[in-house]
């Protein structure tokens, strides 16, 4: 099984904006700095070559997302939960 997480890139994440501004009023976390939201797939019974291919063409938009395979790159003090 191959795992990939996918992430608009910064000049893309419109959404992820609201969603920030959402949480800083609504729970009251006026502290809340920052904020990325990724997809994650988990993606099995795919060939190497297949799998490549659905990359730029079923999971993602290379013009506007990221995409990391394996695990999501995060700093020491991030917090990260998965819904």
């Amino acid at each position: 099984m191959k795992r990939i997480f996918v992430e608009k890139k910064a000049a893309f994440r419109e959404q992820t904006k609201h969603v920030l501004q959402d949480l800083r009023e609504s729970l009251g976390l006026p502290g809340l700095a920052d904020l990325r939201i990724a997809q994650r797939y988990d993606i099995d019974g795919l060939g190497d070559e297949d799998f490549r291919k659905t990359l730029p063409t079923i999971f993602a938009e290379p013009q506007v997302d990221d995409v990391f395979e394996d695990t999501l790159p995060c700093g020491e003090s991030d917090t990260v939960f998965a819904v």
